[in-house]
């Protein structure tokens, strides 16, 4: 787990990673079905996720340091 300066705690403590779905904005159905069947196509069939971080002590998030990463597999 990575050590990490809570705000809430006000001290260095460990943080729990917890991988979220990015949000996917689409302006209308057909940009989604385009943008899907791309996807599909070219043989990227994973989601996009970012990196979320929890303190260990008061559970409170971690805003600032979230990362997307487009590589991660979804379950």
């Amino acid at each position: 787990m990575p050590r990490m300066y809570c705000d809430c705690c006000s001290k260095g403590t460990e943080h729990k990673v917890i991988m979220k779905r990015c949000e996917q904005e689409h302006e209308s159905v057909i940009h989604a079905f385009v943008s899907f069947v791309s996807t599909v196509f070219q043989g990227a069939h994973y989601v996009k996720m970012e990196r979320q971080y929890f303190c260990r002590g008061c559970n409170n998030q971690n805003e600032h340091t979230t990362t997307p990463y487009s590589d991660a597999k979804a379950a």
